[in-house]
């Protein structure tokens, strides 16, 4: 039913909403790369700087070039110089970026022009304004350059060169610890993959992650989750989480006294996520099963880190797209698929067992089924969360 979509979203908005951003400092704007805003930056100078030229051509008055005509040429003005007022009846030329002369009020293109000795032949009129940039028209000085909870990458942070922001308050950078539960684990039998895609997904976040394998005692989970919790922000266990007698992280987070607020979720795969708050500290267990743990990252776990961060955005983008096959499935509790960008707004699934690994590898997108959809024909519309690189 589209209402257990609904509940597995609440659910959702209530981890997040359980999880406080953590703490602001001010740093230079140069080390804040992968940082969250946690005040807005405004421009300390406007962008452009000065009224400048959009293109190479020449600067003139636009009352002097009524039509086709002829001007003496006064010089050139590059990018960085500093030029003096253009003359009534004259012309400059002028180059991309370079401060446009006082007086000039448009800048007509090179190939409407031509140059003959010391004057210059225009084929056309000049349009008042026509490719001049004026001051500030792309951020005004004082003006907002980024909003709070807004992350600095490269282009934001070349916006903010430009405009002169030098130091940003940034909310700190999350410590993460990834605990994967298992003595399979441990023993090098089974390749911690799922260790592996955390640790980079995380790292992706802007947060600092350590990762270590604990064995499937109850104790040595209890004292995992422990050591973790005094030196991260948010631990991330993995397996573990499930009815198995060998499922010790909800009786480890007990012992601890951590308050259990989630655990269990209408969806598949995924549906033993549990969410926990120890010390104020967010616990996020995900199931073992590799398809299962990254779908239950993906709902869960990545809004809630971006939360930590301080992220103002913490869901995937979404669209509406149509199924390039059919998908077969059973009503009961949504599903999400691992699935394939295709050309023409069509999206194809990649399989639908919980422990599948090469689905998630090859998958730009994460299709979210309603529970009363059952078998879904080939061209149904479908939700799907982007999840490819630079979603």
């Amino acid at each position: 039913m589209m209402a257990e979509m609904d509940r597995l979203l609440r659910i959702r908005d209530a981890v997040v909403a359980a999880v406080a951003p953590l703490s602001p400092e001010e740093v230079a704007t140069a080390e804040a790369g992968g940082r969250v805003l946690a005040e807005a930056a405004r421009a300390c100078r406007p962008a452009p700087p000065t009224t400048c030229s959009a293109m190479d051509g020449y600067a003139v008055r636009a009352a002097d070039v009524r039509g086709p005509c002829g001007l003496p040429l006064r010089g050139a003005v590059y990018a960085g110089d500093t030029p003096g007022p253009l003359e009534p009846g004259t012309a400059a030329r002028i180059f991309t970026g370079a401060t446009v002369p006082a007086g000039a009020d448009a800048v007509i293109r090179s190939e409407a022009a031509r140059e003959e000795g010391g004057a210059v032949r225009f084929l056309d009129a000049a349009r008042r304004g026509e490719n001049v940039r004026e001051a500030g028209e792309d951020v005004a000085a004082g003006g907002l350059a980024l909003a709070a909870g807004g992350r600095i990458g490269p282009r934001q942070a070349a916006l903010l060169a430009a405009v002169g922001v030098e130091r940003v308050r940034v909310h700190r950078r999350p410590r993460v610890a990834i605990l994967s539960t298992g003595d399979e684990v441990v023993r090098g039998g089974t390749p911690d993959s799922n260790g592996v895609a955390l640790e980079g997904l995380v790292a992706a976040l802007g947060a600092i992650v350590s990762r270590r394998a604990v064995p499937d005692r109850l104790e040595a989970v209890r004292d995992a989750v422990a050591e973790a919790l005094t030196a991260a922000d948010a631990v991330v266990t993995v397996g573990g989480v499930s009815v198995g007698e060998r499922d010790h992280v909800p009786a480890a987070l007990a012992a601890l006294g951590a308050e259990v607020r989630v655990h269990g979720v209408p969806m598949k795969p995924g549906k033993p996520f549990l969410f926990a708050l120890a010390g104020g500290k967010p616990v996020l267990g995900l199931p073992g099963s590799p398809s299962a743990c990254l779908v239950a990252f993906e709902v869960f776990a990545r809004p809630a880190l971006l939360a930590l961060a301080g992220a103002a955005v913490r869901e995937r983008p979404a669209l509406p797209l149509r199924l390039a096959e059919p998908a077969a499935g059973r009503p009961g509790r949504a599903r999400l698929l691992w699935a394939r960008l295709e050309p023409g707004g069509r999206v194809r699934p990649l399989g639908k067992d919980s422990a599948q690994i090469r689905g998630p590898a090859l998958a730009d997108a994460l299709v979210l089924v309603p529970a009363d959809a059952g078998d879904l024909a080939e061209g149904a519309e479908v939700t799907a969360w982007l999840v490819g690189e630079g979603a």
